[in-house]
Protein backbone atom coordinates (compact mmCIF):
# COMPACT_ATOMS: atom_id res chain seq x y z
CA UNK A 1 0.00 0.00 0.00
CA UNK A 2 1.57 3.34 -1.04
CA UNK A 3 2.15 5.81 1.79
CA UNK A 4 0.53 8.74 -0.06
CA UNK A 5 -2.73 6.81 -0.44
CA UNK A 6 -3.02 5.58 3.13
CA UNK A 7 -6.06 7.00 4.93
CA UNK A 8 -5.08 9.10 7.91
CA UNK A 9 -6.43 8.23 11.32
CA UNK A 10 -8.35 11.48 11.61
CA UNK A 11 -10.19 10.61 8.39
CA UNK A 12 -11.36 7.38 10.00
CA UNK A 13 -12.33 9.18 13.21
CA UNK A 14 -14.30 11.81 11.30
CA UNK A 15 -16.30 9.16 9.43
CA UNK A 16 -18.90 8.74 12.17
CA UNK A 17 -22.15 8.65 10.18
CA UNK A 18 -24.35 5.67 9.51
CA UNK A 19 -22.88 3.46 6.83
CA UNK A 20 -23.65 4.69 3.33
CA UNK A 21 -22.75 1.82 1.03
CA UNK A 22 -25.12 -0.21 -1.12
CA UNK A 23 -25.29 -3.98 -0.80
CA UNK A 24 -23.00 -4.51 -3.78
CA UNK A 25 -20.47 -2.00 -2.42
CA UNK A 26 -20.67 -3.71 0.96
CA UNK A 27 -19.96 -7.04 -0.76
CA UNK A 28 -16.89 -5.52 -2.42
CA UNK A 29 -15.62 -4.24 0.93
CA UNK A 30 -16.21 -7.67 2.50
CA UNK A 31 -14.22 -9.42 -0.23
CA UNK A 32 -11.34 -6.94 -0.06
CA UNK A 33 -11.25 -7.11 3.73
CA UNK A 34 -10.84 -10.89 3.62
CA UNK A 35 -8.45 -10.99 0.66
CA UNK A 36 -4.83 -11.71 1.67
CA UNK A 37 -3.60 -9.47 -1.19
CA UNK A 38 -5.03 -6.80 -3.54
CA UNK A 39 -7.73 -8.03 -5.94
CA UNK A 40 -7.68 -7.44 -9.69
CA UNK A 41 -10.70 -5.44 -10.88
CA UNK A 42 -11.54 -7.92 -13.64
CA UNK A 43 -11.40 -10.80 -11.16
CA UNK A 44 -13.87 -8.96 -8.90
CA UNK A 45 -16.30 -8.43 -11.79
CA UNK A 46 -16.11 -12.10 -12.82
CA UNK A 47 -16.70 -13.16 -9.22
CA UNK A 48 -19.93 -11.15 -9.02
CA UNK A 49 -21.22 -12.43 -12.36
CA UNK A 50 -20.52 -16.00 -11.29
CA UNK A 51 -21.98 -15.67 -7.78
CA UNK A 52 -25.16 -13.94 -8.96
CA UNK A 53 -25.71 -16.10 -12.03
CA UNK A 54 -29.12 -15.73 -13.69
CA UNK A 55 -29.69 -12.31 -12.13
CA UNK A 56 -29.37 -8.79 -13.48
CA UNK A 57 -25.86 -8.70 -11.98
CA UNK A 58 -24.68 -11.22 -14.57
CA UNK A 59 -25.68 -8.84 -17.36
CA UNK A 60 -24.32 -5.70 -15.68
CA UNK A 61 -21.82 -4.02 -18.03
CA UNK A 62 -18.22 -3.55 -16.93
CA UNK A 63 -18.72 0.22 -16.98
CA UNK A 64 -21.27 -0.10 -14.14
CA UNK A 65 -18.78 -1.97 -11.99
CA UNK A 66 -16.09 0.59 -12.75
CA UNK A 67 -18.48 3.34 -11.66
CA UNK A 68 -18.95 1.51 -8.33
CA UNK A 69 -15.19 1.16 -7.89
CA UNK A 70 -14.75 4.87 -8.68
CA UNK A 71 -17.33 5.87 -6.06
CA UNK A 72 -15.72 3.70 -3.39
CA UNK A 73 -12.34 5.19 -4.23
CA UNK A 74 -13.72 8.73 -4.20
CA UNK A 75 -15.11 8.09 -0.72
CA UNK A 76 -11.69 6.68 0.30
CA UNK A 77 -13.20 3.30 1.16
CA UNK A 78 -10.85 1.57 -1.30
CA UNK A 79 -7.73 2.47 -3.20
CA UNK A 80 -6.47 1.26 -6.56
CA UNK A 81 -2.85 0.46 -7.27
CA UNK A 82 -0.91 -0.96 -10.19
CA UNK A 83 1.37 -3.75 -9.01
CA UNK A 84 4.89 -4.03 -10.43
CA UNK A 85 5.26 -7.02 -12.71
CA UNK A 86 1.49 -7.34 -13.25
CA UNK A 87 1.35 -5.33 -16.47
CA UNK A 88 -1.31 -2.65 -16.77
CA UNK A 89 -3.81 -4.38 -14.49
CA UNK A 90 -5.28 -2.34 -11.65
CA UNK A 91 -5.79 -3.88 -8.24
CA UNK A 92 -8.21 -2.97 -5.45
CA UNK A 93 -7.42 -2.72 -1.76
CA UNK A 94 -9.59 -1.72 1.24
CA UNK A 95 -8.53 1.29 3.32
CA UNK A 96 -8.83 1.85 7.06
CA UNK A 97 -11.84 4.04 6.37
CA UNK A 98 -13.36 1.22 4.32
CA UNK A 99 -12.83 -1.21 7.20
CA UNK A 100 -14.55 1.22 9.57
CA UNK A 101 -17.47 1.50 7.14
CA UNK A 102 -17.67 -2.28 6.88
CA UNK A 103 -17.74 -2.59 10.67
CA UNK A 104 -20.57 -0.07 10.93
CA UNK A 105 -22.56 -1.97 8.33
CA UNK A 106 -21.93 -5.27 10.14
CA UNK A 107 -22.94 -3.74 13.48
CA UNK A 108 -26.16 -2.44 11.94
CA UNK A 109 -27.07 -5.78 10.37
CA UNK A 110 -26.24 -7.91 13.42
CA UNK A 111 -27.91 -5.53 15.87
CA UNK A 112 -30.98 -5.45 13.64
CA UNK A 113 -31.15 -9.25 13.79
CA UNK A 114 -30.83 -9.12 17.57
CA UNK A 115 -33.49 -6.43 17.87
CA UNK A 116 -35.78 -8.62 15.79
CA UNK A 117 -35.13 -11.51 18.15
CA UNK A 118 -35.95 -9.39 21.20
CA UNK A 119 -39.09 -7.95 19.65
CA UNK A 120 -40.25 -11.48 18.99
CA UNK A 121 -39.40 -12.45 22.57
CA UNK A 122 -41.46 -9.56 23.95
CA UNK A 123 -44.49 -10.65 21.93
CA UNK A 124 -44.12 -14.26 23.05
CA UNK A 125 -43.75 -13.24 26.70
CA UNK A 126 -46.89 -11.12 26.41
CA UNK A 127 -48.77 -14.21 25.28
CA UNK A 128 -47.51 -16.63 27.91
CA UNK A 129 -46.62 -14.59 31.01
CA UNK A 130 -50.09 -14.11 32.50
CA UNK A 131 -51.01 -17.71 31.69
CA UNK A 132 -48.04 -19.03 33.64
CA UNK A 133 -47.53 -16.36 36.31
CA UNK A 134 -51.11 -15.28 37.05
CA UNK A 135 -52.41 -11.73 36.99
CA UNK A 136 -50.04 -9.37 38.81
CA UNK A 137 -52.70 -6.82 39.73
CA UNK A 138 -53.05 -7.80 43.38
CA UNK A 139 -49.51 -9.13 43.88
CA UNK A 140 -46.23 -7.88 45.31
CA UNK A 141 -44.02 -7.97 42.24
CA UNK A 142 -40.28 -7.53 41.73
CA UNK A 143 -38.33 -7.27 38.48
CA UNK A 144 -34.58 -7.72 37.97
CA UNK A 145 -33.29 -6.52 34.62
CA UNK A 146 -30.11 -4.87 33.37
CA UNK A 147 -31.32 -2.20 30.97
CA UNK A 148 -34.12 -2.62 28.52
CA UNK A 149 -37.43 -1.25 29.76
CA UNK A 150 -39.38 -3.27 27.21
CA UNK A 151 -38.28 -6.46 28.93
CA UNK A 152 -39.31 -5.45 32.41
CA UNK A 153 -43.07 -5.74 32.38
CA UNK A 154 -45.18 -7.52 29.76
CA UNK A 155 -47.31 -5.03 27.84
CA UNK A 156 -50.46 -6.87 28.85
CA UNK A 157 -49.70 -5.88 32.44
CA UNK A 158 -49.71 -2.24 31.43
CA UNK A 159 -53.26 -2.71 30.22
CA UNK A 160 -54.38 -4.78 33.20
CA UNK A 161 -52.51 -3.27 36.15
CA UNK A 162 -53.68 0.30 36.67
CA UNK A 163 -50.81 1.30 38.95
CA UNK A 164 -51.07 4.36 41.19
CA UNK A 165 -48.85 5.94 43.84
CA UNK A 166 -50.50 3.60 46.34
CA UNK A 167 -48.98 0.63 44.49
CA UNK A 168 -45.38 1.76 45.07
CA UNK A 169 -44.92 -0.37 48.23
CA UNK A 170 -45.85 -3.47 46.21
CA UNK A 171 -43.78 -3.07 43.01
CA UNK A 172 -40.00 -3.09 42.85
CA UNK A 173 -37.46 -2.46 40.08
CA UNK A 174 -34.35 -4.20 41.43
CA UNK A 175 -31.19 -2.72 39.88
CA UNK A 176 -28.02 -4.78 40.10
CA UNK A 177 -24.66 -2.93 40.40
CA UNK A 178 -24.03 -3.18 36.64
CA UNK A 179 -27.47 -1.78 35.74
CA UNK A 180 -27.96 1.58 34.13
CA UNK A 181 -30.66 3.85 35.48
CA UNK A 182 -34.07 2.57 34.46
CA UNK A 183 -37.22 4.39 35.41
CA UNK A 184 -40.29 2.15 35.50
CA UNK A 185 -43.39 4.19 36.39
CA UNK A 186 -45.00 3.28 39.73
CA UNK A 187 -42.13 0.97 40.67
CA UNK A 188 -39.70 1.60 43.50
CA UNK A 189 -36.09 1.59 42.29
CA UNK A 190 -33.85 -0.48 44.55
CA UNK A 191 -30.07 -0.69 44.16
CA UNK A 192 -28.88 -4.16 44.99
CA UNK A 193 -26.19 -6.80 44.71
CA UNK A 194 -26.64 -10.36 43.52
CA UNK A 195 -26.29 -11.68 47.10
CA UNK A 196 -28.17 -9.04 49.11
CA UNK A 197 -31.44 -7.71 47.71
CA UNK A 198 -32.81 -5.32 50.36
CA UNK A 199 -36.32 -6.77 50.68
CA UNK A 200 -37.63 -8.90 53.52
CA UNK A 201 -37.90 -12.68 53.37
CA UNK A 202 -41.14 -14.28 52.09
CA UNK A 203 -42.33 -10.96 50.69
CA UNK A 204 -42.90 -11.16 46.93
CA UNK A 205 -45.66 -13.08 45.18
CA UNK A 206 -43.95 -12.93 41.80
CA UNK A 207 -40.54 -12.07 40.38
CA UNK A 208 -39.09 -11.79 36.89
CA UNK A 209 -35.34 -12.04 36.29
CA UNK A 210 -34.58 -10.95 32.74
CA UNK A 211 -31.13 -11.84 31.34
CA UNK A 212 -29.53 -11.44 34.77
CA UNK A 213 -27.68 -14.75 35.09
CA UNK A 214 -25.75 -13.99 31.91
CA UNK A 215 -24.30 -10.86 33.51
CA UNK A 216 -22.95 -12.33 36.75
CA UNK A 217 -20.06 -14.73 37.26
CA UNK A 218 -20.88 -18.42 37.22
CA UNK A 219 -19.57 -18.97 40.74
CA UNK A 220 -22.21 -16.47 41.92
CA UNK A 221 -25.20 -18.19 40.28
CA UNK A 222 -26.29 -20.30 43.24
CA UNK A 223 -25.91 -17.39 45.67
CA UNK A 224 -28.06 -15.19 43.43
CA UNK A 225 -30.68 -17.91 42.95
CA UNK A 226 -30.87 -18.55 46.71
CA UNK A 227 -31.42 -14.82 47.26
CA UNK A 228 -34.31 -14.74 44.77
CA UNK A 229 -35.83 -17.76 46.48
CA UNK A 230 -35.54 -16.09 49.88
CA UNK A 231 -37.66 -13.15 48.71
CA UNK A 232 -40.55 -15.26 47.44
CA UNK A 233 -43.52 -16.21 49.57
CA UNK A 234 -44.18 -19.96 49.85
CA UNK A 235 -45.92 -20.82 46.60
CA UNK A 236 -44.52 -17.69 44.94
CA UNK A 237 -43.19 -17.92 41.38
CA UNK A 238 -40.21 -16.48 39.55
CA UNK A 239 -39.60 -16.39 35.80
CA UNK A 240 -36.03 -16.46 34.48
CA UNK A 241 -35.40 -15.44 30.87
CA UNK A 242 -31.89 -16.15 29.54
CA UNK A 243 -30.18 -16.28 26.16
CA UNK A 244 -29.26 -19.80 25.14
CA UNK A 245 -26.52 -20.49 22.63
CA UNK A 246 -27.22 -19.35 19.08
CA UNK A 247 -25.01 -18.74 16.04
CA UNK A 248 -21.66 -17.92 17.60
CA UNK A 249 -20.51 -15.63 14.79
CA UNK A 250 -23.56 -13.37 15.31
CA UNK A 251 -23.09 -13.31 19.07
CA UNK A 252 -19.36 -12.62 18.82
CA UNK A 253 -19.78 -9.94 16.16
CA UNK A 254 -22.38 -8.10 18.20
CA UNK A 255 -20.26 -8.28 21.35
CA UNK A 256 -17.15 -7.11 19.52
CA UNK A 257 -18.71 -4.31 17.53
CA UNK A 258 -20.78 -2.85 20.37
CA UNK A 259 -18.37 -3.53 23.24
CA UNK A 260 -21.18 -5.50 24.81
CA UNK A 261 -24.83 -5.42 23.83
CA UNK A 262 -25.08 -1.71 24.57
CA UNK A 263 -28.68 -1.43 23.41
CA UNK A 264 -29.80 -4.10 25.83
CA UNK A 265 -27.17 -4.65 28.51
CA UNK A 266 -24.78 -2.30 30.30
CA UNK A 267 -21.20 -2.26 29.08
CA UNK A 268 -19.74 -2.39 32.57
CA UNK A 269 -21.12 -5.79 33.47
CA UNK A 270 -18.32 -8.00 34.84
CA UNK A 271 -16.85 -10.48 32.41
CA UNK A 272 -19.03 -9.70 29.39
CA UNK A 273 -22.19 -11.68 28.69
CA UNK A 274 -22.58 -15.46 28.97
CA UNK A 275 -24.60 -17.66 26.65
CA UNK A 276 -25.94 -20.88 28.16
CA UNK A 277 -26.98 -24.27 26.99
CA UNK A 278 -30.53 -25.21 27.96
CA UNK A 279 -29.18 -27.90 30.30
CA UNK A 280 -26.91 -25.43 32.10
CA UNK A 281 -29.77 -23.07 32.92
CA UNK A 282 -31.95 -25.96 34.01
CA UNK A 283 -29.26 -27.48 36.25
CA UNK A 284 -28.54 -24.24 38.13
CA UNK A 285 -32.17 -23.32 38.76
CA UNK A 286 -33.12 -26.90 39.59
CA UNK A 287 -30.37 -27.09 42.22
CA UNK A 288 -32.04 -24.26 44.17
CA UNK A 289 -35.74 -24.57 43.36
CA UNK A 290 -36.02 -28.31 42.72
CA UNK A 291 -37.17 -29.99 39.54
CA UNK A 292 -40.73 -30.78 40.56
CA UNK A 293 -41.75 -27.11 40.63
CA UNK A 294 -40.04 -25.98 37.43
CA UNK A 295 -41.44 -25.34 33.98
CA UNK A 296 -39.23 -24.72 30.93
CA UNK A 297 -40.43 -22.99 27.77
CA UNK A 298 -38.04 -22.77 24.81
CA UNK A 299 -38.26 -19.51 22.88
CA UNK A 300 -35.70 -20.27 20.16
CA UNK A 301 -32.72 -18.08 21.13
CA UNK A 302 -34.11 -17.64 24.64
CA UNK A 303 -35.20 -19.91 27.44
CA UNK A 304 -38.00 -19.11 29.91
CA UNK A 305 -37.85 -21.06 33.17
CA UNK A 306 -40.63 -20.63 35.72
CA UNK A 307 -39.84 -21.90 39.21
CA UNK A 308 -42.04 -22.06 42.30
CA UNK A 309 -40.92 -21.85 45.92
Amino acid sequence: MSEKKKVKNHDVENNKGIFSVSWIELEILKILNKAPEPVYKGEMINYFRSKYHDTEIEEKPESSFYAIFDRLEKEAFIQTNPIPGKGYKTFLEITNKGKAELNRALYWSVSTIFEGMTEELIKILDNICIKNMGCLKEMNFGIISPNNLEFLIPKVCGECVDATEEDLPHRFNILMPYSEYTDVPFYQKIRSTYDNIPLKTDFLDRMMSILSLGLIKKREFDTFLLETRRLLKPGGKIAFVEIIAFESYLFEALQKLTDGFSSFFPKRAPGGFTQFSKDEVKAHIESVYGGSKMKMIELREFLLVIAEK
